[in-house]
């Protein structure tokens, strides 16, 4: 990858113990309210943007071709995460914001 490109979207961070708690518990509300995995695709491709967003914005690149490959990069790394399933995207979303947001995300995709 071209280092100017460089960008990591938080997926691969690893969550606190309490993260991973809440992660868990997270999950298995996802499971009991019969939530399948695209209904969180958009969620973790939104998080993704804002990340991108914020990363075009830091190197001053938002209206270059450059912005739009770092908005590329970044959804491409949210459709990983989304092919990694549930328990992927939920601990993404855990790691990205407050495990009372991502809870809300799930009531709100059921």
């Amino acid at each position: 990858m071209d280092t100017e490109l460089d960008l990591d979207i938080g997926a691969g961070t690893p969550l606190t113990p309490e993260d991973r708690a809440a992660a868990q518990r997270l999950v298995d509300l996802a499971l009991r309210l019969e939530i399948e995995d695209d209904h969180l695709d958009e969620d973790v491709h939104a998080a993704a943007s804002t990340y991108a967003s914020d990363a075009c914005n830091s190197r001053g690149v938002a209206d270059l071709p450059l912005g739009d490959d770092l908005h590329e990069e970044g959804g491409r790394q949210a459709a990983e995460v989304n092919n990694g399933g549930l328990h992927a995207q939920i601990a993404y979303l855990v790691g990205q914001f407050d495990p009372d947001e991502v809870e809300r995300m799930i009531r709100q995709s059921a």
